[in-house]
């Protein structure tokens, strides 16, 4: 018997407050930065994040695991404790998959194992200092979206990718209304609000690459002829 207190991700864009509009301007960045992404195998997790396409991406192969059942799931599967081999995907969609999970920090944990090196991570979740955490304070549209405690600020999450190793390449907000979407305003937000007011955007989205750098010996510099060497002293002649 599931708890009460067990929160489920919805199976739908739809019963997301806002969910298409929502799914749109996230798919319109994924066109954006899809041309940049290549592999074998993209890995889209439940029901939100295979509702998106990246098909203009050079990724030959996608997997589409449910934590739970969905129209069109290929693989059951905890996004905590994954079936796949370490370093066997090249990519992984995450969309609002942290939001309604109890240990994210565990899932990105886990994605950090599966990915190969200069793998790509792409998460889209809901920021609580925003309008969607205002939103979670109104009875009749509470219900649509994730507690207010599971959602990540996109200050938080980037804090959590860096200490996993991955470094953020792109980073995209979006507002619950299409207000901020008209043309001039559009261009202004896409030029200013990543850079100056994100912690106030009620969507994130954000691009992320695992990092390995080779540890490079450092080659130990031999003393010069003549040089003191330690304990030897000069005599003058």
């Amino acid at each position: 018997m599931k708890s009460a207190s067990t929160v489920v991700a919805p199976a739908a864009w739809q019963r997301l407050l806002r969910g298409r509009h929502i799914a749109e301007q996230l798919q319109l960045r994924l066109d954006e930065w899809a041309p940049s992404l290549f592999g074998f195998t993209l890995l889209k997790v439940d029901a939100l994040s295979a509702a998106l396409s990246l098909d203009r991406s050079r990724l030959l192969h996608s997997v589409l695991m449910g934590q739970s059942g969905f129209d069109g799931m290929e693989l059951q599967g905890n996004a905590t404790a994954m079936p796949f081999a370490p370093g066997s995907l090249d990519a992984c969609l995450l969309a609002h998959v942290l939001d309604y999970s109890k240990h994210p920090h565990a899932i990105l944990r886990e994605t950090e194992v599966v990915l190969r090196d200069d793998g790509w991570l792409i998460i889209a979740g809901f920021n609580p200092y925003s309008s969607a955490g205002l939103a979670r304070l109104l009875p009749a549209v509470r219900h649509r979206l994730p507690p207010w405690r599971r959602m990540l600020a996109p200050g938080r999450l980037e804090d959590w990718l860096k200490l996993l190793g991955f470094e953020v390449l792109e980073r995209n907000y979006l507002s619950l209304t299409g207000l901020l979407e008209f043309p001039l305003l559009g261009q202004w937000r896409h030029r200013y609000c990543p850079r100056f007011c994100p912690s106030l955007a009620a969507v994130y989205i954000i691009l992320a690459r695992k990092r390995r750098y080779p540890l490079t010996p450092i080659r130990q510099l031999k003393p010069a002829s003549g040089a003191l060497q330690p304990g030897m002293a000069r005599q003058r002649e």
